[in-house]
Formats: C-alpha cells, sequence, structure tokens
C-alpha cells in the first residue's frame, strides 16, 4: 500500500520522536494521575498495552478513516468512526489492563493494586482513557492535516514552475522558426540574383545558428553577447537591402557583467526589418541604453499604412508573453503605430 510504505519510511523519524514524546508523557504522569505523585515510570500498562494500542488506533484513523472518509467530505461518517475507534480503544485499554496489568501489579506493586479498582467496567476510567487516546488522535491528524497541506502547495508550486518552463520553451522554440524564416528570405533574394554576398551571409548565418543552439540554452546571457548577436542579424540584412536601407544602431552603458533572457530583443529588429522596407526602401533606428539596473531599448521603423492590414506575426506576441513570464512587474512596452512610423519602446529591470 503506497500511503502505508509511506509513512514507514520517509515520515520514520518524525513518528518516532512524536510517539517517544508520548512515552515519556506517560512515563511521568503514570503515579500523577492516580496518587498525586509525579516521577518517572514505564510499567508494562504503559509499554505493553496504553502506547501500542495508542498507536495502532492512530494509524487506523490516518490510513483508512482520513483517506475513506475525511477527504471525501463525508464528515459525519467519519466523526462516527472516530467516536467508535477511540471508544473501542478505552475498552480495550482497560480490558486488557484488567486481564495482564492488575495481575503483575499484585505481585510488583502492591502499593498501587491497593489503589485499584477491581472489576473491569468502569465507565468513568473508560471514558478518561477514550479521551485521552482521542486527543491522541485529535493531535496527529491536525499534524497530517498540516503536512498534506504544505505537500500539496509544493506539488502546485512545482506544477506551475514546470508549466512556466514549458511555456517558456515553447514561445523561444517559435523564435527560431520566425528567425529563419526571414533569414533564408534574405538568403534566397542574393542566391537568385547569384550574389557573390552569398557565401558570406551563409557563414554568418551558421555562427547566428551556433549561437542560438549553444549559447541561449540557460535562462540568461550575456546582454553584450545578444547585442553582438543583433549586429550580426542586422548585418544579415543589410547584404539583403544593401542602399535601400538607412539603419541606425546607437548602445551604451553595456558591460559584460549585465544579464538578459536570450534572444528577447530580436523580435523587435525582425518585426522592423518585416516592416521598416517597404515600397524599396525605408529606414530603421535602434538604440540600446544600460544605466543603473535598467535596460531601454527603443527601435523605430518607417511604415506605410495599407488598406487591408497585414496579419499579425507570431514574433511580438511571443516576446510580451515572454516578458509577461521572464520580467513580471520589472518591464514596460509600448508600441506606438502611425501613418509613418511604427515604434517599439522597452524598458527593463535588469
Amino acid at each position: 500500500m503506497p500511503v502505508f510504505k509511506h509513512i514507514l519510511y520517509k515520515d520514520i523519524i518524525r513518528h518516532s520522536l512524536f510517539w517517544l514524546a508520548y512515552i515519556l508523557y506517560q512515563a511521568v504522569t503514570y503515579k500523577w494521575n492516580n496518587v498525586d505523585e509525579l516521577s518517572f515510570q514505564l510499567p508494562p500498562q504503559i509499554i505493553g498495552i496504553t502506547v501500542p494500542l495508542t498507536i495502532v488506533i492512530t494509524y487506523i484513523n490516518l490510513l483508512v478513516l482520513m483517506p475513506w472518509l475525511y477527504r471525501r467530505r463525508r464528515y459525519v461518517l467519519y466523526a462516527v468512526f472516530f467516536l467508535l475507534i477511540i471508544t473501542i480503544g478505552g475498552v480495550l485499554t482497560r480490558l486488557l489492563t484488567h486481564l495482564f496489568v492488575l495481575p503483575w501489579e499484585q505481585v510488583h506493586d502492591p502499593a498501587r493494586y491497593k489503589l485499584e479498582i477491581k472489576t473491569f467496567w468502569i465507565p468513568i476510567r473508560i471514558t478518561r482513557l477514550s479521551f485521552e487516546m482521542g486527543t491522541i488522535l485529535a493531535i496527529t491528524m491536525v499534524f497530517q492535516l498540516m503536512r498534506d497541506n504544505i505537500l500539496r502547495e509544493k506539488h502546485l508550486r512545482q506544477i506551475e514552475k514546470e508549466k512556466f518552463t514549458a511555456e517558456l520553451n515553447l514561445l523561444k522554440a517559435q523564435i527560431n522558426p520566425h528567425f529563419l524564416f526571414n533569414t533564408f528570405n534574405s538568403l534566397y533574394a542574393l542566391t537568385l540574383n547569384k550574389s557573390d554576398m552569398a557565401p558570406g551571409l551563409v557563414l554568418r548565418l551558421s555562427q547566428l545558428m551556433h549561437y542560438m543552439l549553444y549559447s541561449t540554452s540557460g535562462d540568461t546571457v550575456s546582454l553584450s553577447n545578444e547585442i553582438n548577436y543583433l549586429k550580426d542579424y542586422i548585418s544579415i540584412e543589410q547584404t539583403r537591402f544593401a542602399d535601400r536601407l538607412d539603419i541606425s544602431f546607437q548602445c551604451a552603458g553595456v558591460n559584460a557583467d549585465v544579464k538578459i533572457a536570450p534572444l528577447l530583443l530580436l523580435p523587435f529588429v525582425e518585426n522592423a526589418f518585416k516592416h521598416g522596407v517597404e515600397e524599396g526602401s525605408g529606414w530603421i533606428t535602434i538604440n540600446l541604453n544600460y544605466l543603473n539596473g535598467h535596460l531601454y531599448f527603443k527601435v523605430e521603423n518607417s511604415y506605410v499604412a495599407k488598406v487591408i492590414p497585414p496579419k499579425p506575426g507570431i514574433g511580438l506576441a511571443n516576446v510580451q508573453k515572454r516578458l509577461e513570464l521572464l520580467y513580471p512587474g520589472k518591464h514596460h512596452l509600448n508600441l506606438t503605430k502611425n501613418d509613418e512610423s511604427f515604434e517599439a519602446e522597452l524598458k527593463i529591470d535588469l
């Protein structure tokens, strides 16, 4: 039974400490309860009857009643069985005491034997024993519910983490086909014209793919490496558009110690090239500045409004989702579009 194995193996130390404390309590209060004498004694009644019966009844509650009734919200039926098992526990404790402990006390502890009532059926004694057992059951039940709640919260956090990682990996994976689509379009244009720049473009593309495959597997990359990656991408696009494109790329305040999520800035640059060169020409300005833990990134490109708006791409939608996952409450993105230009302005607290 999986639950039984879990109790025995994974929680054995915690349970052992609890039962040790319970035995110590019984040993200290053994004479205190009946003769008002505070001492420490471990008679057979405690070792052979009280503690074993309490342990058995406790695990019946933890492993049987709670899973079958309490966790299924059958609270009334659970309360009935709870009262039944502690009553049975009290009766069994009194019965075994009457059959075995009293004869032992008659020989080994005559003073206590004289104080004992010799009849088996003592309702008040059975009630007290049942109440003591019920108290232990209630304490262990509270501990178990607290532990279950902690494990449930931990499990939910693990699920959220796995969901977060899976969603993030999916969004990152969707960047690669988008990038390849745009870049191969550039290479295709060069090969159609049998341009001598095609081999160099293939080499730069290989370098970019190497970066994407082997340098972006971690949670963060160096901002300086990410900027170099953007520069290589821009050089590929410049090869394609040549003098039809007016582009400016400025960056300041960047050092190798600054880290950022990989491939987070690329979609803004891709989008600028996608929409910035219309009717044969266009312009793009890119400004990046890092100051006092804040990254300021601004991409602006020429834009010509069309009668039929283009279908929205996945690039900017993905990067917005990634920003929400990676930098919640630590970023601000503003997208502005008019009849002549499109501007993406991003601020991230790194």
